[in-house]
């Protein structure tokens, strides 16, 4: 009788906590995860070992990585981003690296400059650069050559592109974001609301001025031909890259106040939101309706509330929470206290 009861327990326990009949694909509480969206390889880091997989769960590469507690950041285009500690006496460098290992670039260092790239740069979206967004002040002005017409305090973009070493800056006082397609390509939000995009040569390709406040870019599909903007109201904007045509956005006040969203297949949008509750949230921009239902239901399904719950109290984002491709079909890909879950879509 206490053999049974005691089983009963352990197996409620397991339910509750969302673990029953179900293990982390890549284990490891200190396990990081990176998503390709062009390819859908999945780049997944454990200790000092890298390996990278195809959406299918195929092993393309593995690479050991130096130093201490690494931590991969991104995965664009045939590159990776990652992070790692007490390595040539510094105290943390980010390094970008190839897929089959191969360095492009470390920094901070000499040959650049602690101004950029630093901690707050990331891959451009077709992975052959990198880019960042920092304040004109006197050191930027020189470093970047920047004209003294342009006044301190303005938004400077800035990116690095790997071939060729070349180094392209742009500043206004009307800059307040930057998304970069390619070195030479860039999405700039803009204050007031708004949007524009600047490539190299060729100067503006379009501006789009919007109200709600300054806007923030959330996302930028490029195969999508679509880039998902925030207003200052929480609310979402979708862009066409090509002209900067509105294509849809949710009215304001009519769902959640969003903070992160990301572009899914298909054209619906992912959301976090904090306000009235925190929770992930699916935008349909065909109806306008949002619906948690599509989040909740498939952990449900798995038994797992607790690991998407446990994941809500831990994030202010949607780090840690993607959609990938499978064998058999799309999942949510989430970190758990203790690994990634895969857990199927139906």
């Amino acid at each position: 009788m206490r053999r049974a009861l005691f089983a009963y327990l352990v197996a409620a326990l397991a339910a509750t906590l969302g673990l029953a009949g179900t293990a982390p694909r890549y284990p490891g509480a200190d396990t990081s995860v990176a998503v390709n969206r062009g390819n859908g390889r999945i780049a997944v880091l454990r200790g000092d070992k890298l390996e990278i997989f195809e959406a299918a769960g195929t092993s393309v590469s593995t690479i050991e990585l130096p130093g201490k507690n690494p931590r991969i950041l991104e995965f664009c285009g045939g590159n990776l981003l990652y992070v790692t500690r007490q390595v040539s006496n510094l105290p943390q460098v980010f390094v970008v690296i190839t897929v089959d290992g191969r360095e492009r670039l470390a920094f901070p260092n000499e040959g650049l400059s602690e101004l950029f790239p630093s901690e707050t740069s990331h891959l451009t979206l077709d992975g052959k650069g990198v880019y960042g967004f920092l304040p004109l002040d006197p050191p930027a002005r020189e470093f970047f050559g920047l004209p003294e017409s342009i006044p301190l305090g303005a938004g400077v973009a800035a990116t690095y592109r790997f071939a060729g070493e070349k180094l392209l800056a742009r500043g206004s006082e009307v800059f307040v974001g930057v998304v970069a397609l390619s070195p030479d390509d860039m999405l700039l939000a803009v204050k007031g609301g708004g949007a524009m995009r600047h490539r190299s040569p060729g100067g503006v390709a379009w501006k789009r001025e919007g109200g709600g406040g300054d806007w923030r870019l959330a996302d930028v599909d490029p195969a999508a031909g679509t880039a998902v903007a925030i207003d200052g109201q929480g609310a979402l904007v979708g862009l066409g890259l090509e002209t900067g045509e509105v294509r849809w956005q949710s009215a304001a006040g009519s769902g959640p106040r969003v903070s992160d969203a990301r572009l899914l297949r298909g054209g619906r949008v992912l959301a976090f939101a904090r306000e009235p509750e925190k929770q992930a949230v699916v935008f349909d921009p065909a109806s306008g309706k949002w619906s948690a239902a599509e989040v909740t239901q498939a952990f449900a399904r798995q038994g797992m509330r607790a690991v998407l719950a446990s994941w809500l109290d831990r994030t202010d984002s949607l780090a840690g929470l993607w959609q990938i491709g499978t064998a058999s079909g799309i999942a949510w890909l989430i970190a758990g206290a203790d690994g990634w879950y895969e857990v199927p879509l139906q």
